[in-house]
């Protein structure tokens, strides 16, 4: 997402059940990406957040969670540090998306946030497979609502899984592999990972079309290993890596009435 304009950057914060991402939305764009894990513990993580902030300049903080005993303690500390109004993204609050939805408070601010921005990007049907902690799949249906979707277990917790719960295969980091027989065992977890969340995608789009009964369907993906798994998919697929945080500040202009952008050009 790019823009031409001169106002004070966005600070935009995406809480997932792994780490936190801070990045810079400005005239040029989405950058400064800056990763903070979870396991590093809140105040610690916090404490260096505002240490990299020192002598920054933000317009706003945005915030989009799905670890609510998280958002608070950082939107408070971030607005804090950068003396700067902040607004979270809520499931179930003003949003510019019609959700169709049983019970729109328990779908994840993630989740909303991709399919917002994946409607900004491409024209309904669509589905968005995000690729976390959680390999999730958000459906909008031909009149533009969201309406659902499916989640299953992400990469690395099957790498995890595997490595844990079983005697005698390895606890391995997920690496992308072009053999589908794997020669070792190490070979064949990477092979039914990559492999496999290749065809599990494949399948769950196959059948959420046949459900939705539309003779197209597009197909976005986002998250850290949307890249590797999707690479020569052989289907029409646009991997978008900073699609939630687009969402997330396409939610806070439409919803607040408040420009991404001054408008002046440089």
């Amino acid at each position: 997402m790019q823009a031409s304009g001169s106002a004070s950057p966005i600070l935009l914060v995406d809480i997932g059940n792994t780490s936190t991402l801070l990045a810079w939305m400005s005239a040029r764009g989405i950058e400064g990406h800056r990763r903070y894990l979870r396991r590093n513990g809140v105040e610690a993580n916090l404490a260096e957040a505002c240490r990299d902030l020192q002598g920054k300049d933000a317009r706003a903080v945005l915030l989009c969670s799905v670890v609510p005993e998280l958002s608070g303690p950082w939107l408070r500390q971030l607005t804090q540090c950068l003396q700067c109004p902040g607004w979270q993204l809520t499931p179930g609050g003003d949003m510019p998306l019609e959700v169709n939805y049983p019970e729109p408070s328990r779908i994840g601010a993630d989740r909303l946030a991709n399919a917002i921005a994946a409607l900004a990007r491409v024209p309904a049907p669509l589905v968005v497979a995000d690729f976390g902690t959680a390999l999730t799949f958000d459906i909008v249906d031909e009149q533009g609502a969201y309406i659902g979707g499916v989640i299953s277990p992400g990469v690395e917790m099957m790498y995890r899984s595997l490595g844990e719960k079983t005697a005698l295969l390895p606890l391995l980091d997920p690496k992308p592999t072009d053999r589908v027989i794997g020669r070792s065992t190490e070979e064949a977890m990477h092979a039914g990972s990559f492999y496999g969340y290749r065809g599990m995608v494949r399948e769950i789009v196959h059948e959420i079309q046949a459900q939705l009964q539309v003779p197209e369907l597009r197909l976005l993906a986002t998250g850290g290993f949307a890249a590797e798994v999707l690479r020569d998919f052989g289907e029409a697929v646009e991997v978008v890596p900073d699609l939630t945080l687009e969402g997330l500040a396409l939610a806070w202009s439409a919803v607040t009435g408040e420009e991404l952008y001054d408008g002046n050009t440089n």
